[in-house]
This record gives structure tokens, C-alpha cells and sequence, in this order.
């Protein structure tokens, strides 16, 4: 179950979507606390993607942004410590059909389009901002916001960056989460309410990296279906509902031969 604190239940995206795409993995992460079998290079490749983005985003309010070179630096150690790090933790890397090589290689074409695509004059209010608000009474939400810019007269853009292998749907647009949530996070941080817009920065892993910029909107019914799906998850949670979500998601699940066996 989701721990509580004082004002009710705590929760994140990161667990509503873990719950919602596979309830046996939510179980075993979140409740089991089980080590993982391997580490997907998907994860660890974002989060050396972040590291790298992060420390340019950081350094342009200087106005002497980092250049290419320390960018891919950061990347590629964040991405050959991490690998380290999962050996040494008895969950090698999945590289799935490439190597630790051609991972970096395509980093590195995607950092440089990054690089030579974002725009230089958004002003950076905060870079990994993290956050622990209460949405309404009773339901608390943490995580950490990529990005957000100052957009002027109060009004604030956050912003998500993401790595995929293509452009995402409108499937995607329309109904994840993730935005909801920082939406309200970000009006309950800066006292913005309805003066939040909200961005994906998606860069693309395909044979020419591209950055696509993704708007999304959501409204009043948005934030309370959200609200509604965090009270159906925690009751799920409580009456111990964990079904397998089985799919294309389970090649390469850190919890795969566990579940296979269970």
C-alpha cells in the first residue's frame, strides 16, 4: 500500500503509472521492495540524457551556457557509472541488441540536436525541482520537475523531458498522468493556479534524432480524475488487487524471471 503522512495519502506518478501498466511489478517494487533481476538500458540512457541536458539548461541563466563537449562528458560518465553501478548491485545492464558503444553514440547525436535546437533565450525559473504538495485534503504527491521556465505576468511553463524511439501519439497527449500531476504540483508551488502550461520535450532516438516540443492541455475533469484514480489505486493497494499485466512490457521487466516462477 502507498504510504500516508499526516494529510492523507502519498503518492507520485511514477507509482500511479507502475500500478496502472503492471500492478504485479507496483507490488513488487513498491511493497515487496525486491531488488531488480537486470536494469533496463532504457533508464539508465534517460537518466544520462537528463544529466546531460540538465547541466546546459543550468548554465544558461549565466549567460555562458556549456558547450557540447561537457555536455556529452556528463552523459557519458552518468551513463558508465550507472552501468557500474547495476553489475556491482547484481542487476547487469540489459542492453538489449546493442552495446554500451552504439548507446553512447546515439546520445550523442541526440545531445547535439538538443543542443543546437533548444531555445537559448527561455528564461530557467528551476531545473530538477522537487516537489511534495498536498493536490486537495487527503491526497499528497511528490516528484521532481525537469524543468520550468518563467514565462512573465506570473505565468510559469513546465516542462518534461523525455527520450522515445518515435514522436508519441495523441493516445499519450490526451491521457497520461504526468502532466496532471505537475500541473497541479507547479500551481500549488508558485501559487499559479491556472497560469500553468505544460510541455513535453521529447527527443527522439531514430536514425535522424529530432527534438519535438508537445504541448498539453488539461482541465478541471482532468485534475479530478486524477484525484480518482489515486483513491482507486490506493484501494486496490489495500484489498491486495496485483493481477499481471502481461504484454511487450514484460521482455526486459527487472521482475521477469520472479514473476515467471511466482
Amino acid at each position: 500500500m502507498p504510504p500516508k503522512t499526516a494529510s492523507g495519502l502519498r503518492t507520485s506518478y511514477s507509482k500511479l503509472n507502475c500500478w496502472l501498466s503492471c500492478p504485479r511489478k507496483f507490488k513488487y517494487r513498491y511493497r515487496d521492495e525486491m531488488p531488480d533481476e537486470r536494469t533496463a538500458v532504457a533508464l539508465v540512457f534517460g537518466t544520462a540524457i537528463h544529466e546531460g541536458c540538465e547541466a546546459f539548461l543550468k548554465s544558461l541563466p549565466s549567460g555562458n551556457p556549456v558547450g557540447l563537449d561537457e555536455v556529452l562528458g556528463v552523459f557519458n560518465r552518468a551513463l558508465s557509472d550507472s552501468a557500474k553501478l547495476a553489475d556491482e548491485q547484481g542487476a547487469p545492464m540489459d542492453w538489449g541488441e546493442g552495446s554500451l558503444k552504439q548507446v553512447s553514440e546515439k546520445g550523442e547525436q541526440m545531445l547535439a540536436v538538443f543542443l543546437d535546437d533548444v531555445d537559448r533565450s527561455i528564461k530557467v525559473a528551476a531545473t530538477e525541482l522537487a516537489f511534495e504538495v498536498e493536490l486537495s485534503a487527503g491526497h499528497v504527491v511528490t516528484g521532481v520537475i525537469d524543468l520550468v521556465l518563467d514565462e512573465g505576468n506570473g505565468r510559469y511553463r513546465v516542462v518534461d523531458l523525455k527520450t522515445a524511439a518515435s514522436t508519441y501519439g495523441p493516445d499519450r497527449i490526451e491521457f497520461d498522468l504526468q502532466p496532471t500531476v505537475y500541473i497541479g504540483a507547479a500551481e500549488k508551488i508558485f501559487n499559479a493556479p491556472g497560469r500553468i502550461d505544460f510541455e513535453y520535450w521529447l527527443l527522439t532516438k531514430t536514425k535522424t534524432p529530432a527534438l519535438k516540443i508537445l504541448p498539453v492541455v488539461r482541465n478541471a475533469r482532468d485534475h479530478a480524475e486524477l484525484l480518482e484514480t489515486i483513491d482507486e489505486v490506493e484501494e486496490a493497494c489495500l484489498r491486495g488487487v496485483f493481477p499481471r499485466q502481461r504484454g511487450f512490457m514484460c521482455f526486459g521487466c527487472e521482475y521477469a524471471d520472479h514473476c515467471a516462477k511466482a
